[in-house]
């Protein structure tokens, strides 16, 4: 068994896929020229016989004049905007097509299904491998597998080679939206998911995905259902593309958000599925169960979404029969997180309405059914003139939806909620854990319905860790009289500490607030600390009270250079002069490329409010327990390349970590916050892994060279990395641990920063990054915009003493070979010889002679495919050692000469380089001894004769191909060529034709 991408990964992706029901067929046997043909054309991509058959079958009433308007309505679209297309599709997909239609002389209307959502099984379910496709005069595309739904490609899945160092899942992503999107725009009008995989690895997304938000999918039958033992590609099959979770994922699972006027399409993510799917299997036994209104707790940890699980099931819950149109009210305790919960469902397109009185909330409980309503707590408040809340509404089908469930839902308040709505059920979601001695939650709400902690959603990359850095102790401003009066308010038993502990409170911020030399030290902190991250991205400042949120700005506004601030506050026109809205804020805040880079703030935004390129909070209040964990979450979203989030503490709640988070179990108290120290070691133990590939090389001075003596370092460096310490390594391996090390060492250092030992080591830093980069340049062509992970990072340019990494890179010396280069010229040569170390030489040799063959491979193929085979062999040869450095680099140069022969062929012959690749199609393919001369005008004929048929159909290869043959046949007979003189040259002529004219 060979170990490349199809025995590794495209192969059992197949058999995954059979083993869950689908049947199978290769691409090419579907194809229009196929043995089994179902597509007219390489345009084709909907398997239309078999989605007619499934549309008679589900709508056998229908005449089937109307199921074919219906078809043509499904298929269409007309924006030049592939998302809206694409979302045009999926409501038809769910909802059916309407159709109106004659029956009888008479007019009539009705939904045609396209999907059996009741019964998967009455489904077709088929996926099929290397299914080309070809739309108009764009290049011509092969996916590896299409996954099929009564005919319609509702996934696609890129698998990748695992053996490959090159070949990511990463690149498999860029592969399928950037790629294939381009060139095979139709395909994404009907793609539901996006999956990448190795055989180690599997993603699944959507078209508008982020590559960071593709996520693992981890369980199969239910939450808790993992195979360690199993494959993650088979895992993802068997778990999303089950024939029910496949058609439920798609009906319920699948939402389009609309927010400032850009369409996302997002899936759920495999924690939400299978935790909403739980809370759904309760609720259909609560809600009907007189004795029981307790749905549960749905804990998810902060930043792994629950606001789209509520949303999923929101969306499930109204459509079971057994509920008779439920309506849901979704209860919160604070404004701006019933705004926020409220906004997600209306970008959403839901039909909300939202309480804005207490008089009006209850005109929207009063209903017969239906109705997906908001509001706070507080408006479940008594009108003067009432010693009890009024029974509103008793029906049954009535679902209380309460977020942050432990906060408020078992106060007066609550009481009178329950009272309104006496015969509702109770699901309480919360991202904070229930406490330790917690039992009025569970007396509310019942057990957890599902939960998906801190470590996990850390684990899965969900969400990133948190740290926290205590600089209380490093400035100096009455340290004692303020250490005291927060640990007073952190050893209380009351977690709301502003409200019931107002004298202490009350003390501690007039303290503050009164304190302008300590405003003035904390704000250059912030700022200088800030600056010196080496993270894009927002920082946001938690201030005692609105006034000192006001100081900040203030002080921070004076500071030389330091980044745009603003403050963001309860009724800011009490203290600011004409206050930018919220919602301007909120937008700007929000956008990495906006200039405004710090958001000072009291309460405001400390809940709720998402910004994953946020990565530091500057916390100068005190806060415990649940509000201490709402508060530092903010800083725990994804975003691009983000290692985590920190906390830099101001006010001595790190310093009391245990006391701050007192009502927790230890292991919550531990996962909450990790101390900064964690991170620094951790940094210093991927610094060493990344000094053990440099044994023999004195770097650490690196920055006091200069002209020769660097470049001969940095050439040193790179030799040491491609050169094997171990007999058994493979030298291709040993370069890639390199560059993920050092990558690994990056990001970890630029969550330190700027902590005194990361400064310690920048040099090295940007030394190693600087050897990672010039080894890639050398690798990569200058149109290869390189790994995702590269492109895309939230890390910034890290310089030591003026110095980059691209300097670094530069001074190595290999700037001047990039694609477009005379690469193989003498000059080249030369220079590669004059390199000291053999391993870079071979480097350079390989991926430039590489990129050579690739380029004139598609204009010879006969010639460059033996090259390319040779290639492949000697370098494998070398990387396993088989062959010394020597021996690689004498056969890498003849190779080099001999590229350098075929463009001197090409004028020896007087031919053009694809009158060339027909002189070789044939002398390459023929026993005949055929006079040079000879030779030469049959190849000059066969170019005229196929430019002059340059417009030929080539996406209906069968009808091509005849084509070309026929004439070609008759070519070479007037050429005096025999039967059996001619006929072996056919195929490779049409074959060379096909890859120079028919955009392979």
């Amino acid at each position: 068994m060979a170990l490349n991408e199809w025995e590794l990964s495209e192969k059992p992706a197949i058999e995954y896929f059979e083993s869950v029901g689908y049947e199978y067929r290769h691409g090419s046997d579907i194809a229009p020229d196929g043995e089994n043909p179902e597509r007219e054309s390489l345009s084709d991509i909907v398997l239309r016989d078999r989605l007619r058959e499934k549309m008679r079958e589900f709508n056998p009433s229908m005449p089937d004049s109307a199921i074919e308007v219906a078809m043509a309505e499904l298929l269409g679209f007309n924006s030049p905007k592939i998302i809206k297309n694409n979302r045009n599709f999926h409501e038809k997909l769910v909802g059916g097509v309407h159709v109106e239609y004659e029956e009888n002389g008479e007019e009539k209307g009705k939904f045609v299904d396209i999907i059996d959502f009741d019964e998967p099984e009455n489904n077709d379910f088929f996926v099929s491998n290397q299914f080309s496709v070809k739309i108009g005069d764009l290049t011509k595309r092969r996916p590896d597998i299409l996954v099929f739904i009564n005919g319609l490609p509702v996934g696609i899945v890129e698998n990748k080679n695992p053996t490959d160092p090159n070949a990511t899942i990463q690149s498999a992503y860029r592969q399928v939206t950037q790629t294939y999107k381009n060139d095979i725009p139709d395909l994404f009008h009907y793609i539901e998911f996006i999956v990448v995989m190795d055989q180690s690895n599997a993603r699944i997304g959507t078209l508008t995905t982020p590559w960071e938000w593709y996520s693992k999918w981890n369980y199969i039958e239910e939450e808790g259902d993992e195979y360690p033992e199993l494959p993650p590609a088979e895992i993802l099959v068997r778990g999303a593309f089950n024939k029910g979770r496949v058609v439920d994922l798609i009906k319920n699972f699948v939402i389009f958000d609309e927010e400032d006027g850009k369409t996302t399409k997002k899936l759920s993510a495999y924690h939400q599925y299978y935790g909403v799917r739980e809370a759904i299997k309760s609720t259909e036994q609560v809600v009907p169960d007189e004795d029981e209104n307790r749905i549960g707790v749905f804990w998810h940890t902060q930043g792994s979404g629950k606001s789209l699980s509520m949303l999923f099931y929101t969306k499930t819950v109204r459509q079971l029969d057994d509920l008779r149109n439920p309506t849901l009210v979704f209860v919160t305790d604070r404004n701006d997180l019933d705004e926020q919960l409220h906004d997600t469902f209306a970008d959403a397109n839901f039909r909300t309405q939202w309480a804005d009185s207490r008089d009006h909330l209850r005109d929207l409980l009063d209903r017969e059914a239906g109705g997906i309503i908001f509001t706070t707590i507080q408006k479940f408040q008594t009108k003067d003139d009432e010693h009890e809340y009024p029974r509103i509404n008793e029906r049954q089908n009535v679902i209380v939806v309460a977020d942050e469930a432990h906060r408020s839902q078992y106060k007066k308040l609550a009481g009178n909620l329950r009272r309104a709505l006496p015969n509702a059920s109770f699901l309480g979601f919360t991202a904070t854990p229930i406490q330790k001695e917690d039992r009025s939650t569970r007396r509310t709400f019942g057990n957890h319905v599902s939960e998906y902690p801190i470590d996990r959603s850390e684990e899965d990359g969900s969400t990133v860790p948190i740290y926290y850095e205590a600089r209380f102790a490093k400035l100096q401003y009455n340290r004692d009289e303020v250490s005291d009066r927060v640990r007073e308010l952190l050893e209380s038993e009351s977690d709301d500490l502003e409200n019931e502990l107002v004298g202490k409170w009350t003390d501690l911020r007039t303290l503050i607030e009164n304190n302008d030399d300590r405003f003035e030290k904390i704000s250059q902190d912030i700022v200088e600390h800030f600056q010196n991250r080496e993270l894009d991205g927002k920082a946001m400042v938690v201030a005692i009270s609105r006034e000192a949120a006001v100081k900040y700005k203030r002080h921070i506004d004076s500071i030389d250079g330091a980044p745009e601030a603003e403050v963001v506050i309860s009724n800011p026109d009490e203290y600011i002069d004409d206050p930018l809205s919220e919602d301007k804020l909120k937008r700007r805040f929000k956008d990495d490329d906006d200039p405004l880079k710090i958001a000072v703030v009291c309460k405001k935004w400390t809940t709720g409010f998402d910004v994953p390129c946020l990565h530091t909070m500057y916390i100068d209040r005190p806060a415990k327990n649940h509000d201490l964990l709402q508060t530092i979450g903010r800083v725990n979203r994804k975003y691009k390349d983000k290692d985590g989030g920190l906390i830099v503490d101001y006010i001595g709640i790190a310093e009391n970590l245990k006391k701050a988070l007192d009502k927790y179990t230890s292991d919550i108290q531990e996962q909450a916050m990790a101390d900064i120290e964690m991170a620094v070691e951790t940094m210093h133990r991927k610094h060493e892994k990344v000094t053990d590939f440099f044994e023999d090389t004195e770097y650490e001075a690196w920055q006091e060279k200069e002209g020769g003596d660097l470049q001969r370092l940095c050439h040193r460096a790179q030799n040491e990395v491609l050169e094997p310490k171990d007999p058994t390594e493979n030298r291709e391996d040993r370069k890639k641990d390199f560059m993920d090390a050092v990558t690994q060492l990056e990001k970890a250092f630029s969550l330190v920063t700027p902590h005194e030992e990361a400064e310690e080591i920048r040099s090295d830093v940007v030394f190693f990054r600087g050897i990672k980069d010039s080894l890639r340049s050398i690798e990569r062509n200058e149109s290869d915009p390189g790994d995702v992970g590269e492109i895309d990072s939230a890390i910034k340019e890290i310089v030591s003493d003026g110095i980059s990494a691209e300097d670094v890179v530069q001074m190595a010396g290999f700037e001047n070979w990039k694609e477009g280069k005379p690469v193989l010229s003498d000059e080249f040569l030369q220079d590669v010889e004059n390199i000291e170390y053999g391993n870079i030489q071979v480097e350079l040799l390989e991926k430039l002679i590489r990129g050579e063959i690739s380029a004139r491979k598609r204009s010879n193929i006969t010639k460059y495919q033996d090259f390319e085979d040779s290639l492949e062999e000697t370098v494998n040869k070398y990387n396993n050692r088989s062959i010394s450095t020597q021996e690689v680099i004498d056969e890498l140069r003849k190779y080099a000469e001999e590229l350098q022969e075929e463009e001197r062929r090409e004028e020896r012959l007087d031919l053009t380089e694809e009158e060339l690749a027909f002189y070789d199609a044939i002398a390459s393919n023929t026993e005949q001894d055929i006079d040079e001369e000879v030779l030469r005008e049959i190849a000059k004929e066969i170019k005229e004769l196929l430019q002059e048929n340059v417009e030929v159909d080539w996406t209906n290869r069968t009808k091509m191909q005849s084509k070309i043959k026929r004439e070609v046949k008759a070519l070479l007979r007037k050429k005096g060529l025999k039967h059996s003189q001619y006929d072996p040259l056919i195929e490779p002529i049409v074959t060379q034709a096909e890859a120079l004219y028919g955009s392979v």
